[in-house]
């Protein structure tokens, strides 16, 4: 499985919420209170393509690839997730 990173700025909060739960129903952790890493079988445009229906003009959202090495702090679990998640 791919990692994505997934971040956002979606302006109505039921388009958000839409947005989060679509990306919940992959494996995921939180990095920051508008970015997830999500584990997916999608490559990036199916994933793109999925999320974007949450999205409208003036909202933004941007996917990446996240692979190994990586640096990063923050809570203990999200570290471990994306050890145990990301590829070399």
């Amino acid at each position: 499985m791919a990692v994505f990173l997934v971040t956002y700025d979606v302006g109505h909060p039921d388009r958000e919420a839409g947005l989060v739960a679509a990306i919940k129903q992959t494996p995921w952790t939180q990095l920051t209170s508008r970015s997830f890493a999500v584990a997916t079988t999608e490559n990036d445009e199916d994933l793109f393509d999925r999320l974007r229906d949450f999205v409208d003009d003036g909202d933004s959202l941007y996917l990446a690839l996240m692979k190994m090495p990586y640096r990063g702090l923050g809570p203990r679990e999200v570290n471990y997730w994306l050890e145990a998640n990301l590829r070399w």
